[in-house]
């Protein structure tokens, strides 16, 4: 355990820095667009649309970072110094989405007891560590016990809200490890033909 927190603590530390910086970023722009046009309780397509860019940077990020430790490991493996595991970037992702899973545990718990006080402060700090989608769980209603009531208002949005990064991050470092480049064509410079370079005497 003291070995895996030590070879992957800052990849853990990084995962949540970008949840908090994209969701600090995210909800910036989510607001200003909110007050651009009406209000909290308008319907705004923009609102949605900046949301869900918020939400593919903050995935292509973690995306990123779990691909390069999967490519990383991979060395490693050959080598016979770690053994193959091709779920630890789901494990990763995880640890680094306790934060977020200990607030729906304590907004769940309290919403079922009727602490309305703890729900508040909960669902608050969720909001805020998730605010890479407060515009889509702002804009986005389902229609419950007879109106239709936003997403951020449900628990079970936040513990929702975490399956992406998890996942993201499970299949990046699958990818990693196995050398497949998903974005190699936006990451990768081909080299020039040596034909179409002048020839210099």
């Amino acid at each position: 355990m003291k070995k895996f927190f030590h070879d992957y603590s800052y990849t853990i530390v990084r995962m949540l820095i970008n949840q908090i910086a994209i969701a600090i970023f995210g909800t910036s722009l989510a607001v200003a667009t909110v007050t651009a046009h009406g209000g909290a309780d308008s319907f705004d397509v923009f609102t949605l649309v900046v949301s869900i860019f918020s939400a593919c940077f903050y995935l292509f990020l973690i995306y990123n970072l779990s691909w390069t430790v999967g490519a990383k490991d991979r060395i490693s493996v050959d080598v016979k110094k770690k053994p193959y595991r091709p779920y630890l970037g789901l494990v990763l992702s995880l640890i680094a989405n306790i934060p977020n899973l200990i607030l729906v545990a304590i907004n769940a718990i309290a919403t079922f007891t009727g602490a309305k006080t703890v729900e508040s402060i909960a669902e608050i700090l969720s909001r805020f560590l998730n605010g890479m989608y407060w515009g889509t769980m702002t804009v986005v209603r389902i229609f419950y016990d007879g109106e239709w009531i936003q997403l951020q208002c449900f628990w079970v949005s936040f513990l929702v809200a975490v399956l992406p990064a998890v996942l993201t991050s499970g299949l990046a470092y699958y990818l990693g490890h196995k050398n497949f480049k998903f974005f190699g064509f936006i990451t990768d410079k081909k080299p020039k033909n040596p034909i179409d370079r002048p020839n210099m005497k």
